[in-house]
């Protein structure tokens, strides 16, 4: 394949990867509840509230990965973190954020964090699943 068209393939690859984290986070942050095989699309749980620092932390991170400022998200988040620390769901856009940055030995170090955190989430568990399978093979 011509080199111009790798170029143009991953780039899109890296496009359509960055939208499926936003858009993962931003419906975490609205209460949705879904999943999705892909990325981890967030369920509302008492450990995560749709207002608060907490979640506006997590509003500022999607809006720096829409960015595709990953440092600024990393921030934010590390700062959800210092307010909530067992936050399991902080811990996964983290490692989410990470794997953005192609960062995989972090993404799988803030997955294990959120494992250890998520209190019988079934939907975290199986979304902690799919990334660090991801990270594993990169």
């Amino acid at each position: 394949m011509h080199p111009a068209r790798m170029n143009l393939i991953e780039s899109k690859s890296k496009s359509t990867r960055l939208g499926l984290i936003s858009l993962s986070l931003l419906a975490a942050s609205c209460s949705m509840t879904t999943i999705n095989t892909d990325q981890y699309q967030g369920e509302t749980t008492t450990e995560q509230t749709n207002n608060g620092p907490v979640a506006e932390l997590h509003r500022l991170a999607i809006s720096a990965l829409d960015k595709q400022q990953y440092n600024q998200s990393v921030n934010y988040l590390q700062r959800a973190i210092k307010i909530e620390p067992r936050n399991a769901h902080s811990w996964h856009y983290l490692a989410q954020s990470y794997w953005q940055m192609e960062n995989y030995p972090q993404c799988l170090d803030m997955v294990q964090r959120s494992y250890s955190y998520s209190k019988a989430a079934d939907h975290l568990d199986r979304a902690n699943d799919v990334l660090k399978t991801q990270c594993l093979a990169n």
